[in-house]
């Protein structure tokens, strides 16, 4: 519909430009004439056929350079067809001369023709030039658009890949904690099955979601966390901190969860007793904060060996989304580390 839009609103505006000029030239050649020739009456008829002779050659380079656009280098073709077209429409003008006046006023006509030719070669020079710029805009702009649909298309694809990475990610090592359990205890093994399949069909069900509310991530994100509290037991203590208000805000699917899934990683492995993870969520100047704090073993936590998936991840995709690389933050002190994500909230 855009596109037949943009059709209709150039050839509607090729229209009024030939208009224009067949009015303009008409009314300077008519002028001219009876600036010549005053009192004694003058015909409209000789500046009327020059003006549609005009016009016709006008509508002829609108039509040619639908399909045909000159290089930088071919000069002499545009000057070339400026010339032939110049000859074209004086040629229509004085066939055209010939059927209405005398052999008197064709001398006249004869006699002026060095100047017409000149005056038509240079207006349609500029109809051609002008002509040119607005296809090469056009051109221009469409490789615009082609680039952006292009570079939009690899960043969905992209983040559909990120998105779908974090499932296996996390797949491997619950299959893994349901595998221990199954020997010492098979309840706890059977619940964490069912959790892990309502987990892996929230999940797939928002693939194709790029934004989501607040609230369907922090549900989602509780499923995940009861999955994870079934391997770490009474060890694992997570606390949220955030206003009712703040659930309507619109967040990336699934960017909590790897933070979290950091969060455990750095926070429980090799320290004893019990863990607290603390999230924090807050908005301002519409910006929507989301931090997750976590004690971690300092010795512990440079030499341990990891993807780094979550965090890289989360990264890339903030980026993707919203061009932006301030929007992951991290903060250490003594023990504590600290993960920030920043999400923009758009009216």
């Amino acid at each position: 519909m855009f596109s037949l839009f943009k059709i209709n609103s150039k050839t509607a505006l090729v229209h009024f430009s030939v208009w224009i000029i067949f009015v303009l030239y008409f009314a300077v050649s008519y002028f001219l004439l009876w600036w010549e020739f005053k009192p004694i009456k003058v015909s409209y008829i000789e500046p009327l056929i020059s003006a549609i002779a005009m016009a016709l050659c006008c509508y002829l380079i609108f039509s040619s350079m639908k399909f045909y656009n000159p290089s930088k280098k071919q000069y002499l073709k545009i000057i070339g067809f400026c010339f032939a077209l110049t000859i074209m429409s004086l040629v229509i003008s004085i066939f055209c001369i010939y059927q209405f006046f005398d052999s008197p006023s064709l001398v006249h006509y004869y006699h002026k023709l060095p100047y017409k030719f000149i005056i038509n070669f240079l207006v349609l020079s500029c109809i051609m030039i002008i002509n040119i710029f607005w296809n090469v805009q056009e051109e221009a702009l469409e490789n615009d658009r082609r680039k952006l649909e292009s570079e939009r298309l690899v960043r969905d694809a992209e983040l559909y890949n990120l998105r779908q990475q974090l499932q296996p990610h996390f797949l491997f090592n619950s299959l893994n904690s349901i595998i221990a359990l199954i020997g010492v205890k098979p309840d706890l093994a059977k619940k964490m099955t069912f959790q892990l399949s309502d987990f892996l069909r929230g999940t797939m069900r928002k693939d194709d979601k790029q934004l989501i509310p607040l609230a369907d991530e922090i549900k989602h994100l509780e499923l995940y966390l009861e999955i994870e509290k079934v391997r770490f037991g009474h060890r694992l203590k997570t606390h949220f901190e955030y206003d009712n208000e703040l659930l309507h805000a619109k967040v990336p699917c699934m960017i909590i969860q790897p933070l979290m899934e950091n969060a455990i990683k750095h926070g429980l492995y090799n320290i004893i007793g019990d863990v607290d993870i603390n999230t924090h969520i807050s908005m301002e100047h519409n910006m929507l904060t989301i931090e997750i704090t976590n004690p971690y073993d300092t010795d512990q936590f440079y030499n341990k060996k990891g993807t780094g998936f979550g965090l890289s991840s989360i990264q890339r995709r903030l980026f993707l989304i919203y061009s932006r690389t301030d929007l992951l933050q991290i903060r250490k002190t003594e023990n504590q580390f600290t993960a920030i994500i920043k999400i923009p909230q758009h009216d």
